[in-house]
């Protein structure tokens, strides 16, 4: 009987051990599978797991035959085999040979690594970080780095202009692209483009962490990671840093009450740049005179018939109080126009400057802030800008890229991105844990920011408002007649007739 017992152990044994390793097979992946070794996987898993419920039961049979006397034929049969298999056991060598194959086979749930990422080199293309020496999202990735050292991270830059910023990622990005990235790091008015063209992948929900949800991110901020044109579902990216100007004066200087006290005489107005900066400085002296060309949901505000953007009485007040502030100045005198205006105010030529948060360090002689310096939020609505990370359609790395993005963008990396970088946080948890004196300002200027135009053309849509816009200020705000027309045109198509 001892024998006998022992038999339906050993047999009992690969049942359990094919339930578990199925299981585990079935469900190391969450979510549909993504390639063919997540489907390989799931069949194996699958193949094991209707083995073990078949094998349950030949199970109970086996133990009826061996705990009491045979009553047919095929009892006496699998009897017979079972005394010549445990004869052909006693040779030491069929012993080895069998717990050698179960030894590689047990531990095939576990081939796959315990975090269910793809193993291999993980690369983001960015711009380059504009918190200087201090370095503050490389100091991520080494921590990334340091944790997950089968997907080190390297970057690829691609310079800090806008314009310049776009052309590389399309180039990577698109259908016969070099698709080197597995992840991007793009300006937010680049994300309806990306979408709606394909280039980059939705988030998996099933595989977000508890600490990666979206509870914390600011909302406008996070809505710059889904479709904003309402055309796919879902979130496209996760928020990495987000940007709204701000107001830094020298403590001489009294605080302004409205764009008229304080842009005709600040550095902004220095010098006359046709880049994304302008496209900027134009909009927000628009909503600062109550005009309505781009609404609160970032769309075109169209005449009724809806061929040409309608610029209301407050629009064309604005430009020509613009044209009036950059009287006398030269288009394209400077390369950079936030650069030209950092210098002027940080020489003491003017003692009032609209700019970014990440320029405060340059300002400040510690991030503990200068008694001399007053950073405060701009009388208006700002713009809303800022980063998001991208997962590439292409990458073969989707579940590794999306835990580096949910990483990259945790409360603890929020907070260090500001503590140290200077970045404008995404998340309400590093406003309050930061200890930079101007968080509260930072934050409710980001909080009542304005977007963009919402489009798949918007490189296009800046680079045809910019033109106006220059034409407008070399002709005391007003623009050519059909400017408007162009306007609509190109953000419907993409392009205008001439």
């Amino acid at each position: 009987m001892p024998y006998r017992i022992v038999l339906i152990a050993a047999a009992v044994v690969p049942v359990v051990l094919s339930t578990a390793a199925g299981s585990v097979l079935v469900n190391a992946e969450e979510g549909f599978p993504g390639d063919a070794w997540e489907w390989g996987k799931l069949f194996l898993g699958a193949a094991l797991l209707v083995f073990a419920a078949c094998a349950l039961t030949f199970l109970g049979w086996m133990a009826r035959v061996l705990l009491r006397r045979p009553e047919n034929e095929d009892e006496l049969r699998f009897l017979e085999l079972l005394n010549r298999l445990g004869t052909a056991f006693r040779k030491p060598s069929r012993v080895v040979a069998t717990l050698v194959a179960l030894m590689v086979l047990a531990p095939i749930a576990w081939l796959v690594p315990s975090d269910g990422l793809e193993p291999g080199e993980l690369l983001i293309m960015s711009a380059r970080d504009e918190s200087g020496a201090a370095n503050a999202r490389r100091i991520l990735v080494q921590q990334w780095n340091q944790a997950h050292p089968d997907n080190r991270v390297k970057f690829i830059d691609v310079g800090t202009e806008p314009d310049q910023q776009h052309t590389r990622m399309v180039s990577d990005a698109r259908k016969g692209g070099a698709h080197e990235a597995d992840v991007y790091v793009l300006d937010v008015v680049y994300m309806t483009e990306f979408i709606a063209n394909g280039y980059l992948r939705p988030l998996d929900e099933a595989r977000r962490s508890p600490e990666g949800k979206n509870d914390d991110f600011l909302d406008n901020v996070l809505s710059t990671c889904q479709d904003m044109s309402g055309n796919h579902e879902g979130l496209w990216a996760l928020p990495f840093n987000t940007d709204a100007g701000l107001l830094y004066r020298n403590s001489g200087a009294r605080e302004p009450a409205s764009w008229q006290d304080y842009f005709p005489g600040s550095a902004n107005a220095a010098h006359l740049v046709g880049s994304e900066s302008l496209t900027v400085t134009a909009l927000e002296a628009i909503w600062a005179h109550d005009g309505e060309v781009v609404n609160h949901d970032g769309g075109l505000v169209l005449t009724p018939d809806r061929s040409a953007v309608d610029f209301d009485q407050n629009a064309r007040e604005a430009l020509r109080d613009l044209a009036d502030s950059y009287r006398g100045k030269d288009p394209e005198d400077s390369v950079d126009a936030e650069a030209a205006a950092l210098d002027a105010f940080r020489g003491g030529k003017t003692g009032v400057m609209r700019n970014w948060p990440v320029v405060y360090d340059k300002l400040a002689p510690t991030a503990g802030g200068s008694p001399s310096l007053k950073v405060t939020q701009l009388p208006h609505e700002s713009v809303l800008g800022g980063q998001n990370l991208a997962v590439s359609t292409w990458t073969d790395r989707p579940r590794a890229a999306q835990a580096l993005i949910e990483f990259l963008t945790s409360p603890s990396s929020e907070l260090i991105l500001f503590e140290v970088g200077g970045f404008a946080p995404t998340r309400e948890y590093a406003y309050m844990y930061a200890t930079r004196p101007y968080r509260d300002e930072l934050r409710a200027a980001v909080k009542r920011a304005r977007l963009r135009p919402v489009t798949p053309h918007y490189t296009e849509f800046s680079a045809t408002f910019r033109e106006g816009v220059l034409y407008a200020i070399s002709n005391k705000g007003r623009y050519p007649a059909d400017f408007p027309r162009k306007l609509a045109s190109v953000v419907a198509t993409g392009s205008h007739d001439n």
